[in-house]
């Protein structure tokens, strides 16, 4: 990764010595007027003029969003090295992809969502499967270049065998999250990890109970009635008012993307610049939905 010089003062100037993260002031301007500052209002303008697919928001709204997005990009921008790689390259890539991404979504097939992959057409799991083929050549290309370029323009250096670790290592973040999220989902649902703390709870205070009471001529019913305690306790214990459900939403799939797109290299900052145009896509046009979302438990609450 080529070194840039800074008009602002070098203590302005932050970058760790394993080279996984960098912040430049000036850069870190230019990156949000350029993704931030101009990008949302005018893909908002152009959609709307062409009455694409748009959340209608409130004032309001629009500066939650905004916001949203301002924090988004500096953990990216800090954290996926864009005071190396951020450009014009990168610039051009962004506009292109953002509008092409919104005319995409205006495609009768493409009007639908990840979660209701049962019900897509054929057009929509060929432009799924085109997608997905394009995403797997860029993390292709983008592991070849963290495992053999650098470590040949660097001439194998200690550190960065660590920043490729790190770099290959940061892969199973995105699988971390959605996994806690199912867990997240089911508790929320069925109680699970509430009945299994309160049912191990219960079985260990009453053994070390009875370890230390006298024998009891009537052990059978106090077995009975331990198991009746038991299950009165897990009665108790019900679902959230509010149902949670999974929806993966394209800016969070592409905001993860955007994070190993750090390669001061043409192709890596085309692919920065595309995954940033999506990520921002989603959140201007719709809103940074959660990954969890909830709905209200209407049939088993009627009183």
């Amino acid at each position: 990764m080529s070194e840039k010089e800074s008009p602002f003062p070098i203590g302005s100037i932050n970058s760790s010595p394993r080279e996984f993260c960098s912040f430049e002031t000036l850069t870190y301007i230019y990156f949000n007027i350029a993704f931030v500052i101009i990008a949302y209002p005018l893909y908002r303008i152009v959609a709307g003029y062409f009455h694409w697919e748009l959340n209608d928001k409130t004032p309001a709204k629009h500066f939650s969003d905004v916001m949203a997005l301002v924090r988004y990009d500096f953990i990216v921008f800090v954290l996926g090295d864009y005071a190396t790689t951020f450009n014009w390259v990168m610039i051009l890539s962004f506009y292109i992809a953002i509008f092409v991404y919104g005319l995409l979504a205006e495609l009768p097939f493409a009007k639908t969502s990840l979660p209701r992959w049962r019900d897509w057409s054929k057009e929509m799991w060929r432009l799924f499967i085109a997608a997905v083929c394009a995403v797997l050549a860029m993390a292709g290309f983008h592991i070849y270049f963290a495992i053999s370029l650098i470590m040949e323009e660097n001439k194998f250096r200690k550190k960065d065998n660590v920043f490729i670790v790190w770099y290959l290592g940061c892969l199973v973040i995105p699988p971390i999250l959605m996994t806690l999220a199912y867990i997240a989902k089911q508790e929320q649902n069925t109680r699970i990890l509430t009945r299994y703390y309160y049912l191990n709870v219960f079985k260990i205070f009453f053994i070390n109970h009875n370890n230390y009471q006298p024998l009891s001529t009537n052990a059978t019913n106090e077995n009975e009635s331990t198991e009746n305690q038991q299950q009165k306790i897990v009665n108790k214990i019900k679902p959230y008012y509010e149902v949670a459900y999974i929806h993966l939403h394209h800016w969070q799939i592409f905001y993860a993307l955007a994070f190993f797109t750090r390669f001061d290299h043409p192709v890596s900052q085309v692919a920065g610049g595309i995954t940033l145009a999506f990520y921002t896509q989603g959140i201007g046009a719709y809103g940074p939905d959660n990954l969890l979302l909830e709905k209200f438990r209407y049939l088993n609450y009627i009183i």
